[in-house]
């Protein structure tokens, strides 16, 4: 059977509350793809925003509607007159955000609107334009630890603003304030096992937990619980909520993703495709999600509106060559902007991907190094004289995080945690002779900027941006595993806050 790389169905309008369509299932392609360049539907002229459309959507939004009046006023304007019209007004809107925030008007000059307006267009199609990591200082960060008596092993870290929620096996979900690391606020019993996973949306206005009892918690700022979604057949291992809105999409080891409206407080619908567990998932201000399925070692991208989804192939070089350690599964993912995402896998492999590729365009082979040596009486309890030692295994990546839109990606292991720099770089296109064409291609790379040790196992990891100079880096950070306990670590369970400032003049 052909491979599906793209399975395209119907187009449909945007999702509403209730119930919608489900996408059919995938079946998983039985051979090997080459490694060809791809033209992604998202990279077509047809759908690149227009700079003065997505410029002017907030003078849209804060026109509002506009009555009998305003339509009459303009029934006859063409559309140019309307964009512009648009497009003034939105700038008229940026001159007194910039005045409310302290600013001269004489100040406020050409330069500053365009490089606003660069910035809006940029985040409007999804493209990383936030090159933050010169600018700030990674040496000798502000450290802080938050824990409590009688805290587990810390699962699952999210955060909104200056606020960070953990999950934890006890299974307490708890409020921290960042800033001073007091701890907020406490909620336990509202899950029947250990909590696996939390999400917080981007406005902070809900909370989302999931965990072994296959359920799905609701709260409110206030840790008060609004609804449980009991849906998911199996072990809830991630959630993720949509960037700006209050959609949240759940990945399970039933092998399935459901999004709900949290709006409306119900389930829309369900996504399937993978052939093992979902075992962590991401997602922008678009309407899809990505995915990691573990075992199956593919990373799928849902397109939801479209009905269709991108599958990526993880699993190591198929031209003849051997790793010195194999993939085995694919456990963490996260987005750096609507055409970049990064993976991570049990061999230690971090991978940089491309919508237009299907295979990463940048591998770090060992991103954490190899675990120590195990002693003759940790591996065998027979005579130790007639038995090889095993030999050293790398650490496996165990979570990961970006910044939306950003150039910096963290990485964990039960090591510490690692801090890269995404790195776009254009190189001009040379011909099979090593001639330049006069055309030019984008190289992405993975530079590693810092690295922090931090004692136990890393099972999750947020990142907090203020906007303004600095940066605060959250670990969840425990004795073992989020998924078990075969691991045990001399360390303390709780969460390492690390402050980032930006670099003086």
């Amino acid at each position: 059977m052909s491979d599906p790389f793209f399975s395209r169905k119907r187009k449909r309008g945007p999702a509403r509350d209730g119930r919608a369509g489900h996408p059919s299932r995938v079946s998983a392609p039985s051979q090997d793809i080459e490694d060809e360049e791809i033209t992604d539907p998202e990279t077509s002229d047809e759908e690149v925003p227009d700079a003065d459309t997505e410029g002017s959507r907030t003078a849209v939004e804060s026109e509002g509607e506009s009555g009998d009046d305003n339509e009459e006023e303009f029934a006859n304007e063409t559309s140019a007159d309307k964009r512009r019209r648009l497009a003034q007004q939105y700038i008229e809107n940026l001159q007194q955000e910039f005045n409310t925030a302290g600013f001269d008007a004489r100040d406020v000059d050409k330069d500053i609107l365009a490089a606003r307006l660069k910035e809006d267009v940029a985040e409007d199609q999804g493209r990383l334009y936030r090159f933050l990591t010169p600018s700030f200082t990674f040496l000798r960060p502000a450290r802080n630890f938050l824990s409590y008596k009688g805290m587990l092993t810390p699962t699952a870290i999210a955060g909104a603003d200056n606020t960070l929620y953990t999950v934890s096996k006890d299974r307490t979900l708890s409020k921290w304030d960042a800033t001073t690391g007091k701890r907020l606020k406490f909620k336990r019993g509202d899950h029947d096992k250990e909590i696996l996973c939390i999400a917080v949306s981007s406005d902070g206005k809900f909370i989302a937990t999931g965990g072994k009892d296959r359920k799905i918690n609701i709260y409110s700022p206030e840790l008060d619980l609004l609804k449980t979604f009991t849906q998911h057949r199996d072990l809830v291992l991630c959630l993720s909520f949509r960037r700006g809105t209050h959609q949240l999409y759940s990945g399970s080891a039933d092998r399935t993703i459901k999004s709900w409206s949290l709006d409306a407080l119900s389930y829309m619908e369900t996504l399937f495709g993978h052939q093992d567990a979902i075992n962590d998932i991401s997602a922008l201000a678009q309407e899809r999600c990505i995915t990691a399925g573990s075992r199956d070692r593919t990373v799928r991208l849902w397109k939801i509106v479209e009905e269709s989804q991108l599958i990526f192939r993880g699993g190591g070089p198929r031209s003849g060559q051997k790793l010195k350690f194999v993939e085995g599964s694919i456990d963490a993912v996260a987005m750096v902007d609507h055409h970049i995402f990064v993976t991570g896998s049990d061999n230690g492999t971090l991978s940089l991907w491309t919508l237009q590729r299907k295979k990463p365009v940048y591998t770090v082979h060992l991103a954490h190094g190899l675990d120590a040596q195990l002693t003759p009486e940790k591996y065998t309890a027979e005579k130790v004289q007639f038995l090889a030692p095993p030999k050293q295994q790398p650490r496996w990546i165990t979570c990961l995080a970006a910044l939306a839109y950003a150039d910096i990606v963290v990485s964990g292991s039960w090591n510490g945690v690692k801090v890269w720099r995404v790195v776009v770089q254009d190189t001009e296109r040379l011909d099979v002779d090593g001639v330049a064409t006069g055309g030019k291609r984008k190289q992405y790379s993975l530079d590693l900027v810092a690295e922090f040790k931090l004692p136990g196992v890393v099972n999750g990891i947020t990142i907090l941006d203020n906007g303004k100079d600095e940066i605060r880096i959250c670990a969840a950070v425990g004795r073992e595993l989020r998924g078990g306990r075969w691991m045990q670590r001399d360390a303390k369970n709780g969460v390492h806050v690390l402050t980032v400032k930006k670099k003086s003049e």
